[in-house]
């Protein structure tokens, strides 16, 4: 009797020393997985600091358009100068961006950003970027002046949307509507803008994030006396206010679908397509239908819409020292693709630049926008193990989501 009770207190105390033994390999192995993530949300805290709190090298390599990215020694987006945390250059995520019509020449891509952070044989990323606040924006009517080819939206419906898409009621919306006369053509007599009437309206946005700005009783009466001799066109900007946030949209339709409507600023350069013209370029013709003044908009201020002027590089030997540089060092290849102009005059506060173009013989107004949504990286799902952490910062005083995902590339 007394040997079936040791062996059975032994069985006992055999299965509470296997169970044990379980309890502490699952606890080392979740020890040890929870170490491997803090691990590399220390990786990534250290990488988002640096991509946001440190310009890179050259510091100046967003403004400088002859700065190659084979050039670069180090990447930062900060603003060069600024003593303020979180403020991030323009220019430096003007070169991150590349639209889909047209391609950017002077594109820091993936890898290179990869092998500027030390961290191409180890980790794989992946950095979105876009404004906290964005729009939808959708003309409701149109007016069409008395011989007049161009068609102008009227009534707009606006939805204001947060950085996970949904809409954003108690929005204060300012839409700014501004008509441009130029006149057609080319010639020094015709490459200014003659005048520009400025329309605003406000409201605040619904439930569902979405309010209506209406300019059907100003628009008609302003072009309906107008000489159909000139070129009339337009832009719409959009400035919303929410709980203290800020941000900015600009829009404008062209007269055809296909057109070359993109472009980049970076610096003080200008970046558009050479096929405005809507024909094959003739670079010895000089072609190119552009108009030698813009606007530089800071949408906030609806008074502070800067006409500057713009000299072009039409591939002429007239073309400024400038123009030779940018041709041998920024676009030896691809010369013949780009149109590039260099501003005379920066408004660094500025979100918009309104470029004013002809295409396949209609008046276009290119809207280029400086602060774009950028996604580099990795788009497929990411590995189980991937940390993820998102910042706010800003270009200038415009809130912008930055958010970077990073996983090891081979785990052990």
């Amino acid at each position: 009797m007394h040997v079936i009770l040791e062996y059975l207190a032994i069985g006992v105390l055999i299965i509470l020393f296997i169970t044990i033994s379980l309890n502490m390999i699952e606890d080392v192995t979740g020890r040890l997985v929870t170490v491997k993530e803090e691990q590399l949300y220390n990786v990534a805290e250290r990488l988002m600091d640096k991509i946001l709190l440190t310009p890179g090298f050259p510091a100046d390599w967003g403004t400088n358009i002859m700065v190659s990215s084979n050039d670069l020694r180090d990447f930062g987006l900060a603003l060069n100068g600024t003593r303020a945390p979180y403020i991030i250059d323009p220019d430096k995520v003007m070169r991150l961006a590349n639209l889909s019509i047209l391609p950017n020449p002077l594109l820091l891509n993936y890898s290179r950003i990869a092998d500027l952070l030390g961290i191409s044989d180890d980790y794989g990323f992946r950095l979105e970027m876009k404004p906290m606040i964005t729009h939808v924006v959708q003309p409701l009517e149109w007016y069409t002046p008395p011989g007049n080819r161009t068609s102008f939206p009227t009534k707009f419906k606006i939805r204001v949307l947060n950085w996970y898409k949904i809409g954003l009621p108690n929005a204060n919306v300012t839409g700014i509507y501004v008509i441009v006369k130029i006149k057609p053509g080319a010639g020094n007599d015709s490459n200014k803008i003659e005048e520009k009437k400025i329309f605003a309206e406000s409201n605040l946005t619904d439930a569902l994030g979405e309010t209506i700005v209406d300019f059907t009783d100003v628009v008609p009466s302003y072009l309906e006396n107008q000489p159909s001799t000139n070129w009339f066109l337009y832009f719409f900007l959009i400035h919303t206010q929410w709980h203290g946030f800020v941000a900015v949209h600009g829009y404008s339709a062209t007269s055809e679908a296909d057109a070359p409507t993109q472009g980049y600023i970076i610096g003080d350069a200008i970046i558009l397509s050479r096929e405005l013209n809507g024909s094959s370029f003739n670079p010895n013709s000089g072609a190119i239908i552009v108009k030698d003044e813009i606007v530089q908009a800071v949408p906030q201020y609806k008074e502070l819409l800067n006409i500057t002027s713009i000299i072009w590089c039409r591939s002429q030997p007239n073309d400024p020292e400038w123009c030779q540089e940018v041709a041998s060092k920024v676009l030896p290849s691809s010369e013949d693709r780009y149109l590039i102009g260099r501003i005379q005059y920066v408004e660094r506060l500025s979100s918009h630049v309104f470029v004013f173009a002809q295409w396949r013989g209609n008046p276009i107004c290119v809207v280029i926008n400086r602060i774009p949504e950028i996604d580099i990286g990795e788009r497929s799902a990411q590995p189980a193990n991937s940390v993820t952490i998102t910042r706010i910062a800003h270009i200038y005083n415009y809130p912008y989501i930055v958010r970077l995902t990073i996983w090891r590339k081979v785990e052990g």
